[in-house]
C-alpha cells in the first residue's frame, strides 16, 4: 500500500522536530552555562523588547514561552517550505537541487540572523550555541523527510545532482596550447 504524504502535515512535522531539536539543544547548552532558558530569554528579550543591553541571568518566563512561540511557528514554516520541495523533487528530479538550496539557504538565513543578534547583544546571546541548534534542526528535519521520501533517495542512485540537466557545450579554445 503506497503511503500518502500531505504537505501541511508532513511540513508542520518536519518543522516542528526542528523546532524541538534546536530547543532541546539551547536547553542542554544554557544548562551547562548554569543558566538554564537563557538563550530563549535573551532571544526573546531582544525580539519582544528590542532589549539588547539586558543581563542573561534576569530570566522572563513570559518571555521564554512567547519566544518558544514564534520560534516554532518560524520552523513549522521552513518545514511546510522544506516539505513542499521534497514532494517536487519526488515528482520531478530537477527540483532536487532546491531541496539543497532551501537547506543551505535555511541555514545561512539563522546565521546570518544570529551573527547580528550576538553582535546587538555585546555577545549575551550565546553565538555557538544558536549556530550548533540551528545546524541540529535542519539536520533533523533534513533526515525525517529524506527517511520518508525513500523515492528521493533513489532517485540520487538513478541520477547524481546535477545530472538533471545536459551540461552545455563549450566552444573549443585554440588560443589553448595542446
Amino acid at each position: 500500500m503506497r503511503e500518502q504524504h500531505f504537505t501541511t502535515r508532513e511540513g508542520t512535522v518536519t518543522g516542528v522536530l526542528g523546532a524541538i531539536l534546536v530547543s532541546l539543544w539551547y536547553f542542554v547548552f544554557d544548562l551547562a552555562a548554569g543558566v538554564p532558558f537563557r538563550t530563549p530569554n535573551v532571544l526573546g528579550k531582544v525580539l519582544f523588547r528590542g532589549d539588547l543591553a539586558s543581563g542573561v541571568h534576569d530570566i522572563v518566563p513570559e518571555i521564554v514561552i512567547s519566544f518558544t512561540i514564534v520560534h516554532v511557528l518560524v520552523f513549522v514554516l521552513a518545514g511546510l517550505g522544506l516539505t513542499f520541495l521534497v514532494h517536487l523533487s519526488t515528482r520531478d528530479p530537477s527540483w532536487r537541487m532546491g531541496v539543497w538550496i532551501g537547506l543551505v539557504c535555511a541555514f545561512a538565513f539563522f546565521a546570518g540572523v544570529t551573527f547580528m543578534m550576538s553582535t546587538a547583544t555585546a555577545e549575551r546571546m550565546p553565538l555557538w550555541s544558536v549556530l550548533g541548534g540551528n545546524a541540529l534542526g535542519i539536520v533533523g528535519m533534513a533526515w525525517y523527510l529524506w527517511r520518508r521520501h525513500p523515492r528521493l533517495e533513489q532517485s540520487f542512485h538513478e541520477a547524481p545532482l546535477g545530472s538533471e540537466v545536459p551540461a552545455p557545450s563549450h566552444p573549443h579554445d585554440s588560443s589553448a596550447v595542446g
